[in-house]
């Protein structure tokens, strides 16, 4: 076993003394094996190995005696211990475990700078997945089971004792003199993957013996056909998608079978399960608000939203999204920085302009005579109104925003130059009628600019 999971790491890590590897260690049998393989590794090329364990605290005391054995395990082998404890009252349910657990694995991998995470799934594992995804209804891609290398964020994600089985596992863990953690909730049928374990999968072994195998060779074959279709579906994508975003009225017009293959392929580079529910439930949602302007979200986990306006479809990672609290007063013409990361410029400026910048610029010309300091640079506040330029009257941001089709989750990292409630510039957006240059040869420059020349939004 040794030497598999050394040449499965070997595909797609160069394993040296300067690696750092991260394993997710329950203390049950599977990760008992693999931590227990991989110390014996890092014996023999010297590299660092972390046992990163979550407790889900759905056991009271037995959760928290299982992370005691887990340490204790680590401590007389001389293994760097990460841990970490869920709030009791987070939901009890597989998928949000799942994404919680993985959560806490990248942020291990973000602070030992690690070159991959390891987590212990066997072929029993893989077998009781696919026939999983078969009950709740999933594509050619679902039937792939789990891969035995993904991508978390910029980690990759190895499972280097998925060809195993779990008695394979169970005779390597008597046989090495380990004593792996029982969870009992793993007897708990309530739980689907439980019941397909404990229940579904004997029955099936009296049709077929080699049910686990079987289903493996459904895998294989099912990747086969998806690498075929993938490399189809390639070009059609290259025709919707500009960036990370598909053309709505792109999408829209290929039949349900592309669209649905689409949607399972964005839920996967999501790290998202799918499911034909799911996919559904994206798909209906998309045609719902296929003519919003500024757009609809969609929540399809703790970090996700689905956004659908009339011209893009994306993914929304809450995390992503900037939030700026502060905001500076600008009493007279210079320079001032926002947050550490903006630099608002205010400098005379008397050169004629032949041709004046756009209102999606990150800079302006005008002459400032209408308008009596001091300003504020920050993002929208209730009550903000704004007098578009060209128009006479005044009406509420929110309203602008909405006539600028800007999506509601980009609104709040809109930088806005204001005096008291009246905006004068929305940054990339537009500016204020108040901001007009009378002639040719306005009297100051206005510039925006993201610290490090990033992009302002």
């Amino acid at each position: 076993m040794e030497k598999t999971v050394e040449n499965i790491i070997k595909k797609y890590i160069d394993i040296s003394c300067e690696s750092t590897f991260i394993v997710g260690f329950s203390g049950g049998w599977d990760s008992m094996c693999l931590l227990d393989i991989m110390n014996k590794l890092s014996k023999k090329y010297g590299f660092l190995l972390v046992a990163a364990h979550l407790n889900h605290n759905w056991r009271g005391k037995e959760s928290e005696a299982e992370k005691e054995r887990c340490l204790a395990f680590c401590e007389e082998n001389d293994i760097t211990f990460i841990s970490d404890t869920l709030d009791k009252n987070i939901k009890a349910s597989e998928l949000v475990a799942r994404e919680l657990r993985y959560d806490f694995f990248k942020k291990c991998a973000e602070e030992f700078e690690a070159d991959a995470i390891l987590t212990a799934h066997t072929k029993s594992d893989n077998a009781e997945t696919i026939l999983y995804r078969i009950i709740k209804g999933t594509g050619l891609n679902g039937l792939e089971g789990i891969r035995e290398l993904r991508e978390l964020g910029n980690f990759k994600i190895i499972r280097p004792i998925l060809n195993f089985s779990r008695k394979d596992i169970e005779e390597y863990c008597i046989k090495n003199e380990l004593y792996p953690n029982n969870d009992s909730s793993n007897k708990n049928t309530k739980y689907a993957r439980n019941n397909i374990r404990h229940n579904i999968m004997p029955a099936l072994r009296l049709i077929n013996p080699n049910i686990e195998n079987s289903l493996i060779t459904l895998a294989d074959i099912a990747a086969g056909n998806n690498r075929v279709i993938n490399e189809l579906m390639q070009n059609i994508e290259n025709q919707i998608t500009v960036g990370n975003k598909w053309f709505t009225q792109n999408f829209l017009i290929l039949n349900s079978a592309i669209k649905q293959h689409f949607i399972y392929k964005l839920l996967l580079n999501n790290e998202l399960e799918p499911s034909f529910a799911r996919i559904q439930e994206l798909l209906n949602f998309i045609a719902d608000n296929q003519q919003s302007k500024s757009g609809k979200t969609l929540s399809v986990s703790n970090e996700k939203r689905l956004f659908v306006s009339h011209k893009y479809i994306y993914f929304i990672n809450i995390k992503d999204i900037e939030i700026i609290t502060e905001n500076i007063q600008i009493n007279k013409p210079g320079e001032y920085v926002l947050s550490n990361t903006y630099k608002i410029t205010i400098q005379e400026f008397n050169e004629k302009i032949d041709k004046f910048p756009k209102s999606t610029n990150n800079f302006l010309y005008t002459d400032l005579s209408n308008i009596e300091f001091p300003l504020t640079l920050r993002t929208r506040q209730n009550g903000d109104i704004i007098q578009p330029f060209g128009m006479e009257g005044k009406m509420k941001l929110k309203k602008y925003f909405i006539n600028k089709n800007i999506p509601e989750h980009n609104r709040n990292s809109i930088l806005l130059l204001c005096k008291d409630k009246e905006v004068l510039w929305a940054s990339g957006i537009g500016l204020s009628e108040k901001l007009r240059s009378n002639g040719n040869t306005p009297k100051y420059k206005i510039t925006l600019e993201k610290i490090n020349n990033a992009d302002i939004r």
